[in-house]
């Protein structure tokens, strides 16, 4: 026998009695998820949809690193060669380098699905048609989190069969770092969500800095080859950390362990991208998808 909430001594229940509710409560947080989940998927599925009618900017995305890595090769090769790097070829840089400069790209795009609803006056009904806020950021967020594991997936897959490159390193921390990546970028998305209030100051925000912040950490050019102001600052940037854990696998050959503290960071930079998100974001401010 247990006793249950009763300040009497003659109440008690059967411990099969409390196990039962015990049960039923599981039961019904199980439920609660899957509905919340089915919710969610529900919007990823609508926004697999839109990427299907027009998949060209995505394809572009996908494809545009793809096309300048042949470019670069040759200019990067001499430079790693100087840098004391004799025996890696271009592709070593170049790949890493477009990887981490394209893949945060997808933060303007991520907040651009949030403004395209407000642009077609959808977004009181796609609010109406879920239960909460956290189903429709997870919506929204899955499927660029899909499309940005397959553009690292494509560069590093084709950049190993066709464009020479090399990874010496642990192939686990690679996808770590790449894991950690795709959550930055994603965090940051909708961090921009929060902050900006039309699509010109994202599309002015969001693709000017994604190219000047990658310059800045070093994934447009090696870092030794940035004067050294730009070197000093650079450390604050995610994509310094990115290219810092991918030089260490693929130049300089090193174990999982040698990304623990560029995954961290960039771990907790998208952290303070969520934060930044839960503390700005309103959904019932207005935003301006086209002015």
């Amino acid at each position: 026998m247990t006793r249950i909430g009763c300040a009497r001594s003659s109440c008690y229940a059967p411990a099969s009695t409390v196990s039962f509710s015990r049960s039923r409560g599981a039961a019904t947080t199980r439920r609660a998820v899957t509905v919340s989940l089915r919710r969610s998927f529900a919007i990823t599925r609508n926004e697999l949809r839109l990427l299907r009618r027009d998949p060209t900017p995505l394809v572009i995305l996908i494809a545009m690193p793809l096309l300048i890595v042949p470019i670069l090769r040759a200019t990067f090769r001499a430079v790693l060669v100087v840098s004391g790097h004799p025996h890696a070829s271009g592709s070593d840089f170049a790949v890493p380098g477009q990887a981490v400069s394209f893949i945060f790209f997808l933060a303007p795009t991520i907040a651009f699905t949030f403004f395209r609803e407000h642009g077609w006056r959808t977004w009181a009904r796609l609010r109406a048609s879920c239960g909460n806020s956290a189903e429709i950021l997870l919506g929204k967020a899955l499927p660029m989190l899909a499309v940005g594991a397959l553009q690292l997936a494509l560069l590093f897959g084709v950049g190993v069969a066709v464009l020479d490159l090399h990874v010496p390193g642990s192939a686990v921390g690679v996808a770590l770092l790449c894991l950690a990546l795709l959550l930055c970028v994603v965090a940051l998305g909708l961090a921009l969500t929060a902050v900006f209030r039309t699509m010109q100051q994202l599309n002015a925000f969001g693709y000017l800095g994604a190219t000047f912040f990658g310059m800045l950490g070093g994934a447009f050019v090696p870092l030794a080859m940035l004067p050294s102001w730009a070197r000093a600052v650079a450390p604050a940037t995610p994509q310094y950390w990115a290219m810092r854990g991918l030089r260490s696998l693929i130049l300089d050959g090193k174990g999982t362990s040698a990304v623990g503290l560029p995954v961290a960071v960039l771990c907790g930079y998208a952290l303070l991208f969520v934060i930044i998100a839960l503390w700005r974001l309103r959904f019932d401010d207005a935003k301006v998808g086209w002015a």
